[in-house]
């Protein structure tokens, strides 16, 4: 494993033909944080993260690490945040230049990010293969 990856402990739920689901625990920056004493169970979430399983075989309840590259990270957050507000500031932009109407500009500016969504949802195959992660046994 190299330092450039985005690791996340889990164990794998289940094997279907060449795919691995593995089971992670996301967790909202725990570690570091200062007032951790203070969360609650809610800031964790289970998620099922399907990996493409290449020589190595893996059983069932397996304690694993999921990699994903950094620069992957990059572009994931290009695309769900960065990208969606480009677009609304943009359009609010545009919008304010063309009328007055705050509720037209608002409204506008929120309803322009559907065809961007839809975009991503029609395309989310091609996306889907640049994501690929990467298991690792422990």
């Amino acid at each position: 494993m190299s330092n450039n990856e985005v690791k996340h402990d889990g164990i794998v739920q289940g094997i279907e033909g060449d795919k691995v689901l593995v089971s992670i625990i996301a967790k909202a920056a725990c570690l570091s944080c200062q007032v951790k004493s203070a969360c609650n169970v809610s800031d964790l979430s289970e998620k099922i993260i399907e990996v493409n399983r290449f020589d190595i075989d893996y059983k069932v309840g397996e304690n694993v690490t999921v990699a994903l590259k950094e620069t992957t990270g990059f572009k994931a957050l290009f695309l769900g945040y960065i990208m969606p507000f480009l677009v609304l500031i943009s359009t609010f932009v545009l919008l304010s230049l063309f009328t007055k109407s705050e509720l037209i500009i608002g409204l506008g500016a929120l309803l322009s990010l559907i065809p961007y969504y839809l975009m991503l949802f029609l395309l989310r195959d091609q996306i889907k293969k640049q994501f690929s992660f990467f298991v690792h046994k422990r």
